[in-house]
């Protein structure tokens, strides 16, 4: 019996490799974009940390699914971090919400291998690493004054 997500047969998945999921978080973010040319600076900021918190709180379905408490609290915390960092975007400094974009691709890469953290699809790391990459480094131009 599989011990998680990551384990079992029926984990969906994009492709082989990193560049399946990858390729389908940069065409992602390549639609997600121009929105944010389109809008008011003050609406862009408002997309990019609502976008933050909501992949942020993904994690904390993940840490709920693996049977930990322990593992179910940290993902709940961490989740809390990346909400107020998108909070403080939103408020105060636009600025965080590239950080965020960046330091979440981190904290993504840190569960590729179960460093730590809870078991996630297999597809979902590559996916979501290139997405926010891309987005933090849209956003960090976007935003410089």
């Amino acid at each position: 019996m599989a011990d998680s997500i990551q384990d079992t047969e029926e984990s969906p998945t994009f492709g082989e490799g990193f560049w399946g999921p990858g390729a389908v978080g940069a065409v992602l973010f390549l639609i997600a974009a121009p929105v944010h040319l389109l809008v008011p600076h003050q609406i862009s900021v408002a997309i990019a940390a609502v976008t933050l918190a909501l992949i942020g709180g993904a994690y904390i379905g993940f840490g709920a699914t693996a049977n930990s408490p322990k593992r179910f609290l940290a993902e709940l915390a961490v989740a809390a971090l990346f909400a107020a960092t998108a909070l403080a975007g939103l408020l105060w400094a636009p600025l965080a919400l590239p950080v965020g974009f960046a330091a979440h691709a981190a904290w993504d890469l840190l569960h590729h291998n179960r460093v730590f953290g809870a078991p996630v699809p297999r597809w979902y790391i590559p996916f979501c690493v290139v997405f926010e990459l891309l987005a933090a480094a849209f956003l960090f131009v976007l935003y410089v004054p």
